[in-house]
């Protein structure tokens, strides 16, 4: 029983620490991608900051916010609804604006990101020409997202990040020898100089 409870809970964390930073999803590569760099490695090095400050930084901060507040104990609220209690808590008169605009921000940039993401994608596909046709179905997609249940889209988005996460494991797994190759060449070239 005790097992499937750990397993239950690591199951959890997992789809829930993919949803926070999207590490191993295989989106941001997208991005830092399309830099202009003469160094990939470091470009690398730079995409891994990413996650890490997600997760261990704004993660950590939020936790700590709610934990230290003591919001968590007397609501029944969870998720950002949780988080603004704590920060109308601990900041009275402009937390609950602060966060919301923070939250603002985030959902502005991400439905941008996502959007260059997809017709990337898209235009891999079949051609780039045809490209702008994902953004109609990005559009719909937006639209379904705000009239459904909050529990079904989160199902649906673990889903399709599962989806993307299965060929961004398989080839990191086919290239990581190469990308080792090159991590010692750019040790070479930065250090060696």
């Amino acid at each position: 029983f005790l097992g499937g409870v750990i397993g239950g809970l690591m199951l959890l964390g997992i789809r829930r620490g993919a949803f926070s930073n999207e590490a191993g999803i295989g989106t941001a590569p997208m991005a830092h991608g399309a830099t202009k760099t003469s160094e990939p490695v470091r470009e690398g090095l730079v995409a891994m900051l990413g996650p890490a400050i997600d997760t261990l930084v704004v993660c950590t901060l939020t936790a700590l916010a709610i934990l230290v507040t003591g919001v968590w104990q007397t609501t029944d609220a969870n998720g950002v609804s949780l988080t603004a209690s704590a920060f109308g808590n601990a900041m009275p008169g402009f937390g609950k604006y602060l966060l919301l605009l923070c939250i603002a921000v985030f959902s502005i940039s991400s439905l941008f990101s996502y959007s260059y993401y997809g017709s990337k994608c898209l235009s891999f596909l079949i051609g780039a020409d045809k490209k702008h046709y994902y953004n109609y179905m990005y559009i719909v997609s937006i639209i379904l997202g705000a009239t459904t249940s909050l529990s079904m889209m989160i199902n649906l988005i673990d889903g399709f990040f599962a989806l993307m996460a299965f060929p961004t494991m398989f080839t990191t797994l086919m290239l990581a020898p190469r990308v080792v190759k090159e991590i010692k060449a750019y040790k070479l070239r930065t250090f060696n100089a």
